[in-house]
C-alpha cells in the first residue's frame, strides 16, 4: 500500500466511524494506520477518480476469536469501512468480492469477519455473499458483535 492510500484509507475508516458517532481519538488512529502496515497484511482501497472511498484489511485469521495462534488456511477481513458520501453504492459489494476472491486464489478453505449487530447493512450484504453468522460474542451491555464465516 502506498502512503498515499494509506492516508486515505485512514480518512475513510475515521469517516466513517464518525459517521457512525464512534469518533476514534489520535490513538486509535495510529493504531489502525500501523494495522494496515503490517508485514502480514494485505490492506486494500477502492477509489473513485478524485479519491478513496473505501478501504478494507484481509489478514490472517487467529484462533480464539483473534488471540490465538494464526490458523494456516483461514483468512480474516476486518475494517471493512465505506466513505459516507459513497455508501449504498455497491463499494462495500466490491471490497468484500475482491477480498474473498483473493482468498479463493490463496488457498484458503475459510474466510471469517465481525461486525456489530446493529449494522444492518452488513448483515444484509454478507448474507448475499453466502456468509453465515456462526458466533456472537458480547462486548458491553450495549456492543454485541456477530461472527460471519464462509467456506471456500
Amino acid at each position: 500500500m502506498e502512503a498515499s492510500d494509506l492516508d486515505g484509507a485512514v480518512r475513510v475508516w475515521r469517516a466513517a466511524n464518525i459517521a457512525r458517532g464512534k469518533r476514534p481519538g489520535l490513538e486509535r488512529i495510529a493504531r489502525v494506520a500501523e494495522k494496515l502496515q503490517e508485514p502480514t497484511a494485505a490492506p486494500y482501497v477502492a477509489a473513485s477518480t478524485a479519491s478513496i472511498v473505501g478501504m478494507a484489511l484481509l489478514e490472517s485469521y487467529r484462533a480464539a476469536d483473534g488471540a490465538g495462534a494464526i490458523v494456516q488456511d483461514a483468512l480474516h477481513i476486518s475494517m471493512v469501512f465505506v466513505d459516507p458520501a459513497w455508501q449504498r453504492q455497491g463499494v462495500g459489494r466490491c471490497l468484500m468480492r475482491y477480498a474473498l476472491d483473493t482468498a479463493r486464489v490463496s488457498g484458503a478453505s475459510s474466510v471469517s469477519l465481525w461486525t456489530g449487530r446493529e449494522n444492518t447493512a452488513a448483515h444484509k450484504l454478507y448474507a448475499s455473499l453466502d456468509m453465515k453468522p456462526t458466533s456472537t460474542r458480547q462486548v458491553s451491555d450495549a456492543v454485541e458483535w456477530v461472527r460471519y464465516e464462509l467456506n471456500l
